[in-house]
């Protein structure tokens, strides 16, 4: 067992990609575009393992983090350029 959180990814999955067809988390949701779903670090690691890929849990967590801080930074640019532009609420 965890004794801190653990980091959520959600990602949009291409029908076409391999990861399709791999072990897909049963809360995923099927869209016209793709398939959304949310990823522990050892859920993302078990579906890329049902695919043939391995990646070891430390190198999932750090793309984790990744994208995670790239999240942060867009949203906050985001949040920037609303404010800047007046068109946010008060």
């Amino acid at each position: 067992m965890c004794d801190r959180a653990r980091p959520i990814v959600t990602l949009l999955i291409a029908p076409d990609s391999p990861l399709a067809k791999g072990r897909i988390p049963k809360s995923a949701t099927e869209l016209e575009d793709g398939i959304r779903v949310s990823f522990d670090p050892v859920s993302y690691g078990a579906l890329r393992a049902s695919i043939g890929e391995f990646i070891p849990l430390l190198e999932v967590l750090a793309m984790f983090a990744e994208a995670i801080q790239k999240k942060l930074e867009e949203d906050a640019a985001e949040a920037r350029n609303t404010h800047e532009n007046g068109d946010g609420t008060q």
